[in-house]
């Protein structure tokens, strides 16, 4: 498959996930919105994607109702694993005609932050830190040279700040600002938009 327009990085620190995504819109040579929000808070857990934007903003949707009807169902919540399968399970339900879309997906469970990598038919990885997008050669390389575990999400925001600055210089389809998303052992979250 082809590489997605755009670029979407995420990471796991010591105290909590950081997800974040540049803010352009871009069909072909042709750039249609340079205020997208690939980044989003859903329910207690984060998603960042890349790809066509009305097929995130469509499994956003489905999953906002997935997850409620599964908590509702069963009386407790789902964890980030189990949130994670269901993406999964839903992505390869559509395998024959696929949301052209690659995801990460990101929770806190028991004070343990988690980042899971899916592609467009259900594939699902966990990982400490990922890239994605056509932007991704590039941000992986800041991320590999500087990721480290044990470093605070407050000092991971540079690492991933730079992953995007850097992806943005070098990848056309990328753009116009960044969007981050904190979710923190503590239970805590925050959304920052940074204008470039």
């Amino acid at each position: 498959m082809a590489e997605l327009p755009s670029t979407a990085v995420g990471a796991v620190f010591s105290d909590g996930v950081i997800l974040g995504a540049e803010r352009r819109l871009s069909y072909g040579y042709y750039v249609l919105s340079k205020s997208a929000k690939k980044v989003h808070r859903l329910l207690r857990f984060g998603i960042a994607g890349v790809g066509l934007f009305g097929d995130m903003q469509t499994l956003m949707k489905i999953m906002n109702y997935e997850i409620k009807y599964y908590e509702m169902y069963n009386n407790r919540k789902i964890s980030t694993k189990a949130a994670a399968k269901l993406l999964s399970t839903i992505l390869y339900q559509y395998k024959f005609m696929p949301f052209i879309s690659e995801l990460l997906f990101a929770g806190i469970d028991d004070s343990k932050p988690q980042l899971f990598v899916l592609d467009p038919l259900g594939s699902l990885i966990q990982d400490d830190y990922a890239a994605l997008g056509s932007g991704a050669k590039v941000a992986i390389g800041i991320l590999e040279a500087e990721h480290k575990k044990d470093v605070s999400v407050d000092a991971g925001k540079e690492i991933i700040i730079k992953a995007l600055r850097a992806a943005i210089e070098r990848d056309v389809t990328s753009g116009d600002g960044i969007d981050l998303l904190v979710l923190r052992t503590n239970g805590s979250s925050e959304e920052e938009s940074i204008q470039l």
